[in-house]
């Protein structure tokens, strides 16, 4: 129990990091209902503050230690506690208006809760007793035991390949930066305490789900639509592995409800924390790049959407949340001349075999879309909300975000495998399944979220002005 103890207290000292950064920049979500996700969105941005901190102490030669830690939480606390005191003086008042429930609701919420907790109770026990797999053992993990037995990380973690072997070189820090957060408070390596890290990423997750479709939905559908999507045995099974995957389809679904948020109600902050969740993404795992780039062409054509206007604040801080989580780590690969495993070998193929890999694409997306063992009718769910969405897309623009992301991040995965180096039925075979996970939340929600907007009042939905306040009045 002293260790589970203690692994909680790394847990909330990674919180405690992203809270204090974002109460600085002065854009955390405090109000129900998308507010209850604010914890887990907190905890992916400490994560990367923890990489980050890594990052830029390697070159130095210095140890990441827990005063270290300690003294950039007392130095991120004075300018979070100056914006909490001037957001408590001037904030205006972020109570939403959702859909009217009867009053049976609360019992069958009740029941739905009960049941989310009984499936986080079995995960947790799941991941606490049985061993890590593979991708989170061998890339993740191993990564972390580096970081804590030598102090943090030096050039021989990626030039010792002897020691150093199965590390994946060129990815990104952030898990194993948790990881190896809990190991220190530890004193010791531990796989099945340092899986845990998963399990917040997965409450995240549910109270992102929850939180958005409430705005759409009563609680009941809301929880009972959560409850579907995260209980499913793929997403179940990643999130006490100890791979970055599933932390990897929260970043995604941060960023792009964040996004949809934003066209939706206008806030700057949720704007530019949108654009900052982008950015962690891409130092979650490296996929996360080809999303940031993704949510910047979003941006790009939201700015031409809403006649070029933005907050000028937005229009500063926001490319610099989702460059500056990256950039750290992009200069010390540089410095130490670690390649890109991700592009590195892309084939340019003769259009013959490019389309027998399309078709050996097509069969494996379709084979993984039935297939019930892993996902259920997810699938099934996610088709439906695609066609209420087309049949009405023009009331639902500020979901277009959603689908858009989910379908530029698709397509990406099957150009890379149309250009791998790799033979197409390995990679498939080993890969296909967890880059659909990354992508699984952010379909469902775009997909319920459609299905409701099928019974909203017709009319276009307004856009907000550069200050946050409706042309067309207040939104429904």
């Amino acid at each position: 129990m002293l260790g589970l103890a203690r692994t909680i207290l790394a847990l909330s000292i990674i919180w405690l990091l992203g809270a204090l950064l974002l109460g600085a920049m002065g854009v955390r979500r405090r109000r129900w209902p998308l507010g209850y996700a604010q914890p887990a969105i907190d905890f992916a941005v400490g994560c990367a503050v923890l990489a980050t901190l890594s990052i830029l102490a390697a070159p130095l030669g210095w140890r990441v230690t827990p005063e270290i830690v300690l003294v950039a939480a007392l130095v991120l606390a004075i300018p979070a506690g100056i914006s909490s005191l001037r957001r408590h003086r001037t904030e205006r008042d972020e109570t939403e208006e959702v859909p009217a429930s009867p009053s049976w609701v609360p019992q069958l919420a009740a029941v739905l809760i009960l049941l989310l907790a009984v499936v986080f109770v079995g995960l947790a026990a799941s991941a606490y007793t049985s061993t890590m797999f593979w991708d989170g053992r061998y890339i993740w993990a191993f990564r972390a035991k580096a970081i804590f037995v030598d102090g943090g990380l030096n050039q021989q973690t990626f030039t010792n390949l002897a020691r150093y072997r199965y590390t994946h070189l060129d990815y990104p820090l952030a898990i194993p930066a948790a990881q190896a957060c809990v190991y220190q408070v530890l004193g010791h390596v531990d796989e099945r305490l340092a899986k845990l890290v998963g399990l917040v990423f997965w409450l995240g997750i549910v109270a992102l789900l929850t939180g958005y479709l409430r705005r759409r939905m009563t609680l009941p559908w809301a929880l009972g639509i959560t409850l579907l999507a995260c209980q499913i045995p793929l997403l179940v099974y990643h999130a006490g592995g100890g791979a970055a995957d599933l932390p990897q389809a929260f970043c995604f679904l941060a960023a792009a409800v964040l996004m949809a948020d934003w066209v939706e109600r206008g806030r700057p902050e949720d704007s530019m924390l949108a654009a900052l969740m982008f950015g962690v993404g891409a130092l979650v795992k490296a996929e996360g790049l080809s999303m940031a780039l993704g949510g910047a062409l979003a941006f790009g054509a939201a700015w031409w959407a809403r006649g070029k206007g933005f907050n000028r604040r937005a229009v500063l801080l926001g490319p610099a949340a989702l460059l500056l989580p990256y950039l750290p780590w992009a200069a010390l690969r540089a410095r130490w001349g670690v390649p890109s495993l991700q592009v590195a070998g892309m084939e340019v193929r003769p259009w013959p075999e490019l389309l027998s890999r399309l078709r050996a694409i097509d069969d494996a997306l379709l084979a993984q879309f039935r297939n019930w063992q892993h996902w259920e009718l997810m699938w099934l769910l996610v088709a439906l909300g695609l066609v209420a969405f087309v049949m009405s897309a023009w009331r639902q623009r500020a979901l277009a975000p959603l689908w858009g992301l989910f379908f530029w991040q698709l397509g990406v995965y099957t150009g890379i495998y149309l250009f791998s180096p790799y033979d197409i039925t390995w990679h498939l075979t080993t890969s296909l399944d967890r880059v659909l996970l990354h992508l699984a939340p952010l379909a469902v929600v775009a997909a319920a979220s459609s299905l409701a907007a099928c019974g909203a009042p017709a009319g276009p939905m307004p856009l907000p002005t550069e200050t946050g306040v409706w042309r067309g009045g207040s939104p429904k």
